[in-house]
């Protein structure tokens, strides 16, 4: 594996606790990736300070204020030289010390592999393991699987969270598109790896366990949807394209899309209205007018920067090329 050099890259914004455990974690695993990048998003909570002092072998980039996970992303992959590249989240830890090991064997061994991962959720029920699958309308599926162990099992994209691919691939994909602040630029990615004739693929053997960190996790239905049909516009064929207003208001009465939440304890919703104290009713309610009025304006936002999505979808805009000058390393 010695050839396959691995840049792992992390975004991060304020979360300087649970990044200091997770890049532990990366540096106790038993095969070294060439580098480890953290691009830091305008942090005040001390996050840089603690990286510079507490792990000088990392690659260091800040930006002076939040310029969105795919922005930072792109900055990465710009500075990174690895074979392969991993990207993960900063509030996650591996599963065991072989995950990297593991990802880079298998990716070597499968070249029809396009991505691969592995997210786990340590939850009162013992540790649950997720995929996530596109829904007609695009929206996700996300799927718990049903053994302690799985291997090689496709998916409809693999989470940002903690995912490999070639950086060759990415290069060639043009990176991730730098106007998604967050939520759905992974979703475009496994799009976009499916269309090349590769498969998004999690495994038992690469999982992370994720701590959804509740301090900057934005509960935001309009970011979603804003950013969900604006990946139709760009990836998907025009009947997909004029259809998906119809399959969203079919999706939107479907009772177990607004039920599923109210079944969750609020600390782990990671978008939608605050529930807690309210009968199920009531809670269904407020969720379901909040989706639909993000819905009209996120309908509204694409309708007014069409024209632009579609010089993105047929010029097949590369995101990298215009990140050149971006990287402020420290």
């Amino acid at each position: 594996m010695k050839k396959h050099d691995i840049s792992v890259v992390f975004p991060t914004w304020n979360r300087k606790d649970v990044l200091k455990r997770t890049l532990k974690s990366f540096f106790s695993q038993s095969f070294k990736p060439k580098e480890v990048i953290v691009v830091d998003n305008g942090s005040r909570d001390g996050s840089v300070e603690m990286v510079k002092k507490e792990f000088k072998a990392v690659k260091l980039i800040t930006n002076p204020c939040n310029k969105g996970t795919s922005f930072a992303k792109n900055q990465g992959i710009k500075a990174s030289s690895g074979y392969y590249m991993l990207f993960c989240d900063s509030d996650i830890e591996m599963a065991h010390k072989n995950v990297i090991k593991n990802m880079a064997g298998i990716m070597d061994k499968y070249p029809g592999i396009g991505s691969l991962g592995g997210e786990a959720y340590k939850t009162e029920n013992g540790v649950e393991t997720k995929k996530k699958e596109i829904t007609i309308n695009c929206e996700t599926s996300t799927v718990i699987m049903p053994k302690k162990k799985y291997y090689l099992e496709s998916c409809g994209y693999v989470a940002t969270c903690n995912c490999m691919i070639k950086r060759d691939l990415l290069l060639k994909l043009g990176g991730f598109d730098s106007s998604i602040i967050y939520a759905g630029e992974d979703k475009e990615l496994g799009i976009k790896v499916a269309k090349q004739g590769l498969k998004n693929v999690v495994d038992s053997r690469c999982l992370v366990y994720h701590y959804i960190s509740q301090s900057t996790k934005h509960r935001n239905f309009y970011a979603f949807n804003k950013n969900r049909i604006k990946i139709v516009v760009k990836n998907y064929g025009f009947l997909k394209i004029i259809g998906l207003p119809l399959l969203d208001i079919i999706s939107a009465f479907d009772p177990k899309k607004f039920s599923d939440l109210n079944t969750k304890k609020v600390d782990i919703v990671k978008w939608g209205a605050e529930t807690k104290g309210n009968s199920k009713i009531v809670n269904t309610a407020k969720i379901a007018g909040k989706y639909a009025f993000s819905l009209v304006l996120a309908y509204a936002w694409n309708i007014w920067h069409l024209p632009l999505t579609i010089y993105e979808r047929f010029s097949k805009k590369n995101y990298l090329e215009a990140m050149n000058g971006h990287c402020r390393k420290t």
